[in-house]
Formats: structure tokens, C-alpha cells, sequence
């Protein structure tokens, strides 16, 4: 780059607006490699950054650049490098240097003995959501481990950053500004990659202190938001998790929020900060507000649980390829489970819509048929070739829904044998002792052994049945511990018949979306894909089905007509009684001493408040 163009750029930290101080330096005195990295874009309305990565004190003749194939957060191949172009690499003088990409992810360039090499290219940035980049000329959204190439085997040398804005734009960012340098710095490409950039004109800023932290809230859209409520409310949810660690691992923390004017809902977490993006935005509806602060209290959570106590297969990531574990469940699951938690010790959320929310997800979870087909085990290392959307229909479920589950089984259990002495808050407090403050990740049997050293107990067997295995549970062995009881009914307002179809469409065309394993449908030969026409000879759509199916009763046999690749077939159905489908949660009449102990602390009533 030449002195006279670099005089002109304007690189930009956190909360600074300053001529770029940030020069490349050429020097030779170091042993390891230098790199550097710069972001900038000319033409937003292109969606298109420019990116040039800056390597020095290169001794090899050759040098291999690659871009992230995966991030975490999101355990799934996403192939980065298929939004990038016009690579270029350049010696000290901008000489061009020969290249090849060698693989899906990486480019191989000859050196010619350069000391120093530039690496050039663009980065396709329009998918706004939380975890990918995007450009436009309102704001610039980066995820670094989006965009940014690393050099294979260097991952753990410091990193720099500068950043070319425009001059009256911000910049939020969980990163430290080096002000002489005018360039964020990192210990090593992992924390770099691991902190999402917001740069916009914008942005709302609002803070608050816990303690010595720091909190930071950056508001991106236009919302009808209480500042003091927002600033209140989150306060509640850091306060509660950082008293449920009983640690405050950052000094600085920072909540980024894209607010939309439609429906969406996504975060991602990182070690100290979140990407949250939602819509629609309306903080006067109450299931919005709802989605807001339940999305918050889990990614929040999650700088303990995963950011710091991380499994042992994810230490150190390779970007290049899938890291398996079985522990998915633990990571996502009980960040799930301690949303609805904090939710409802801080009183955001009401005793009585947790108990009606816990319901829903214990029906949803046992209208899912892949709970009696793969373990929660299974489910986490399969996550990289299965989702609910490309799995076989009917073999897989949600690692997040029974993981939410077995966080609150376990804490009861817990709580029950210890009398109340220790809970899932005392293993999470052991892990983050054990493994996140010792810098160890966490093996594959880790939690069990943290759940089993905290209660001096064996739980080899509740492993065994609920993570390894497909056991049923029987919730009510556990909900009692806290005086409460699943009561499962048959909604009189539903038909008392049970088909096993679920449909989609409307009036005009229905077509079966699934069909269970082992329903009337199934053994009748239904199949998903087939266009729903009459039941008995009257025609059948998504609206109407259930007035349909009133007026038979349990064992009777009705016909169904369908559309299977054009062609018209008929299949006779013997119903068979509905399934029970309305789940509630309810307190136990006269509960014992034990058990209303245990609700209390587990609801964050004052006087039981901690465990230890």
C-alpha cells in the first residue's frame, strides 16, 4: 500500500474516530510471523468487503491461507469460501505471487522468498443474521470467523485488526483497541474470530455496571423500546446468571440486537459479547418481549456454558472440518434450561407460565417420534449431517429440547438427594471451577462425572436411560420432587379418534406433511407427499379434517382418497383412540417440607435463594 493512500484511510476502535495509525510493519527481528488484517468497502450496495490479510517475517517458500468451512455456535459445514472472489496474492512491492486453491477452504501461494506477503480478496456479506455478515450502506454487520482467512497451524499468534469506515459511522465490538496502533487487538485468531463487529451510524448505545463489569447493549433498528426497562431487565438476567456461577468472568460484556420490522429470530454466542437478532420488534407485544429476553438469558448464559467450560473437542477448534461430540445436549440444552430459569427467579417470567411453557416443551418433545430412535448422544454428533429439516422424517429430534429436559430432571434429582444441599447450579459452578478457570476442556464423560462428584452419588444409570439410551420418562418421578404433577388429558375439543397425519396447504390443496411410525396412517400405507382429496367421499382439506373425524369412534374404519404422483389411489384406515394431547403442569395438594424447599429455592424464593 502507498504511504500517500494510507494517509487517507480512517481506521476506527470502539467508541474512537481517528486517522489511521496503523501502518504494516516491515520488520524482520521477530521470529514468528506477523499478521494483520484489513476490512474495508467501497461500494456497499455491492454487499461486497475487501479484505486484506497481511503476513510477515514469512520464512517458508510456500504459505497456506484458508478461510473457516464452519463457526461455532452452529455445528454444520457452511462452506465460507463460497463467497469469495478475486483472490490475489502480492509480495512486499504488490508483485503477484502464483496461487492455487488446494482444496474447498484453501489457497496454496509461493512465496518467491518474500518476507512478506499480502493476501486480497472480496467477501460476498448479505445474510443478516446473527451468525454470518453483511453489508449495505446503513451498516456493516462482520462475524470475523466468517471472512477472515487464518494461516493453518498459526491459529494461537496475535492478531491485529483495522477497520475502514466511514467517518461518522461506530463501532461495537467485545475487542481491544490498541489507541496508538489504531487497530483492535487479539491474543491469537480465535479471539478475534470469536467477537461479531456492528458498524453503523445508528446504533443505540446504553450501559450499565455489574460490579467492575462493564455491560454494553447495542440496539440496531428502529423498536419502540424503553431504554430504562431494557437496561433493568437484562441487568436482572446478568445479576442472577453471574450469581448462579457465583463468577464474573469479563470485565467488559457486550449484547448485540438487530431489531426487525419482521418475523425472525436468531442468536449466537460468544465469549464476551451475543448477536441477537429478532423481529418483529414491537416491545409493547408481550410474546415478542418474551422471545427477546428468552433469547437473551440463553446466549447470555452461554459465556459460561460453552465459552468457557467447553468440551474437550472443541478447545481449540479446527475450522477446517467437522469437531464431533456427543455433549451437544449439555451445551445448548442447559443454556436452555437456565433461560426459562433465570427467567422466572428474576419474576420476567411468572411461576405460572414456566409451569405452562414446561408443558409445552414435554408435549412437543413427546410428539416427536425420533426420541425413540436416536439418543441425545447420538442427535449431538450427528449434528453435522442431520438437522429436524434433512434427517429421515420421524428419526431425530431437537439436542436444545431434550437437553432443556434433562437440565431440569437432573436439578430436581439433585436437589432430592442432596435434601436441597447442591443443585444443577452446584455442578455448573464445579465445571466452571474444574475446566473453564483451569483452562481444561471438558471430556466426554465430564458433566456426568461433575454431577456425581458434587451429589457423592452415581447417576450412571439416568446417563444410561435418558443420554445414552431412548428410555421413556416418567416426568411425574421428578416433578414431585417439588411438589409438582404432569397431568396428561384428551382435549374434548379435538376429535377422540387418532389418524397420524399432519398436513400442510390450504382449502385449495392439503398435501401429508408426515406420518407417524406405527399410526393407522403408516400401516395403512399413507405416505408424506400424498395430496389429501376426501375422507368417506367428502373432500378433505387442512381446514376441515378435524370436523371430519368428530363423528367417528375408535376401531372404525374410514376411507381415505389421495392424489401419489397424479395418479388417484384409496386407503381403507381403522382409527384408533386419540392420543392424550393436553398437558398440564400443576402444585401437588398438601406437599411436604422437602418438597416445598425444594420449589422455593428452584424458584428463586428469597429465603432459599442459594445453593451452594
Amino acid at each position: 500500500m502507498k504511504p500517500s493512500i494510507r494517509n487517507r484511510l480512517i481506521s476506527v476502535g470502539y467508541r474512537h474516530v481517528c486517522p489511521l495509525l496503523f501502518v504494516i510493519p516491515f520488520t524482520l527481528h521477530g521470529q514468528q510471523p506477523e499478521i494483520s488484517y484489513h476490512i474495508a468497502w467501497s461500494q456497499p450496495h455491492s454487499h461486497f468487503l475487501e479484505i486484506t490479510m497481511t503476513i510477515e517475517n514469512w520464512t517458508a517458500q510456500s504459505l497456506d491461507v484458508r478461510i473457516p468451512a464452519w463457526r461455532p455456535g452452529r455445528y454444520v459445514i457452511q462452506n465460507y469460501a463460497k463467497n469469495i472472489i478475486e483472490f490475489q496474492a502480492l509480495a512486499q512491492k504488490s508483485t503477484p505471487l502464483p496461487h492455487q486453491k488446494i482444496d474447498k477452504g484453501t489457497w496454496r501461494i509461493q512465496t518467491s522468498s518474500s518476507p512478506t506477503i499480502l493476501v486480497k480478496y472480496k467477501y460476498y456479506a448479505r445474510q443478516l443474521d446473527a451468525g454470518s455478515s453483511y453489508l449495505d450502506d446503513s451498516e456493516a454487520y462482520i462475524n470475523p470467523i466468517t471472512c477472515l482467512m487464518y494461516i493453518p497451524g498459526k491459529e494461537l499468534l496475535p492478531v491485529s485488526l483495522a477497520i475502514q469506515k466511514p467517518v461518522d459511522w461506530k463501532i461495537a465490538a467485545a475487542l481491544n483497541f490498541d489507541k496508538n496502533k489504531g487497530v483492535f487487538v487479539s491474543e491469537n485468531y480465535h479471539e478475534l474470530v470469536d467477537a461479531p463487529i456492528l458498524i453503523s451510524p445508528t446504533f443505540n448505545l446504553l450501559t450499565f455496571k455489574h460490579k467492575d463489569a462493564r455491560i454494553e447493549i447495542a440496539l440496531q433498528g428502529e423498536a419502540n423500546y424503553d431504554e430504562k426497562k431494557i437496561i433493568e431487565d437484562i441487568r436482572k438476567i446478568v445479576v442472577e446468571q453471574c450469581n448462579i456461577m457465583m463468577d464474573i468472568p469479563f470485565k467488559r460484556y457486550l449484547f448485540i440486537y438487530h431489531l426487525l420490522p419482521y418475523r425472525f429470530g436468531h442468536g449466537v454466542e460468544h465469549k464476551n459479547s451475543t448477536s441477537i437478532v429478532v423481529g418483529p420488534a414491537d416491545f409493547d407485544n408481550e410474546k415478542f418481549y418474551d422471545r427477546f429476553l428468552g433469547v437473551t438469558a440463553h446466549e447470555f448464559f452461554h459465556a459460561w456454558n460453552v465459552e468457557r467450560i467447553r468440551p474437550e473437542a472443541i478447545y481449540l477448534p479446527d475450522y477446517s472440518k467437522e469437531n464431533y461430540t456427543t455433549t451437544m445436549w449439555i451445551y445448548e440444552g442447559i443454556s436452555s434450561y437456565y433461560t426459562g430459569v433465570t427467567l422466572v427467579r428474576t419474576h420476567l417470567t411468572k411461576k405460572e407460565k414456566y409451569f405452562k411453557n414446561w408443558a409445552k416443551t414435554i408435549k412437543r418433545f413427546q410428539e416427536t417420534y425420533g426420541r425413540k430412535v436416536m439418543s441425545v448422544s447420538e442427535v449431538g454428533w450427528d449434528s453435522w449431517t442431520k438437522s429436524m429439516g434433512n434427517a429421515p422424517p420421524n428419526t431425530y429430534f431437537s439436542f436444545y429440547t431434550k437437553g432443556n429436559i434433562l437440565g431440569m430432571l437432573l436439578d430436581l434429582e439433585i436437589r432430592q438427594r442432596t435434601k436441597n444441599k447442591k443443585s444443577l447450579d452446584s455442578a455448573m459452578r464445579y465445571l466452571n471451577e474444574t475446566y473453564a478457570k483451569q483452562n481444561r476442556g471438558v471430556p466426554e464423560n465430564g458433566f456426568q462425572k461433575g454431577v456425581e462428584t458434587v451429589t457423592n452419588s452415581s447417576f450412571e444409570e439416568f446417563f444410561a436411560d435418558y443420554v445414552h439410551g431412548t428410555e421413556e420418562i416418567n416426568y411425574n418421578r421428578f416433578l414431585k420432587y417439588a411438589g409438582l404433577e404432569l397431568k396428561i388429558e384428551t382435549d374434548e375439543k379435538v376429535p377422540k379418534v387418532f389418524l397420524g397425519i399432519s398436513t400442510s396447504g390450504d382449502e385449495k390443496e392439503t398435501k401429508i406433511r408426515n406420518v407417524t411410525p406405527e399410526s393407522p396412517a403408516f400401516k395403512a400405507g399413507l405416505d408424506s407427499d400424498d395430496i389429501l382429496l376426501a375422507i368417506d367421499g367428502k373432500r378433505a382439506h387442512k381446514s376441515n379434517l378435524d370436523l371430519l373425524l368428530k363423528k367417528y369412534s375408535p376401531g372404525d374404519t374410514i376411507r381415505v382418497s389421495v392424489f401419489r404422483r397424479s395418479e388417484l389411489h384409496h386407503f381403507d384406515v381403522a382409527l384408533a383412540q386419540a392420543l392424550p394431547d393436553k398437558y398440564e403442569i400443576k402444585e401437588i395438594e398438601n406437599p411436604n417440607r422437602l418438597q416445598k424447599k425444594i420449589r422455593k429455592s428452584w424458584l428463586n424464593e428469597a429465603e432459599e435463594k442459594k445453593t451452594n
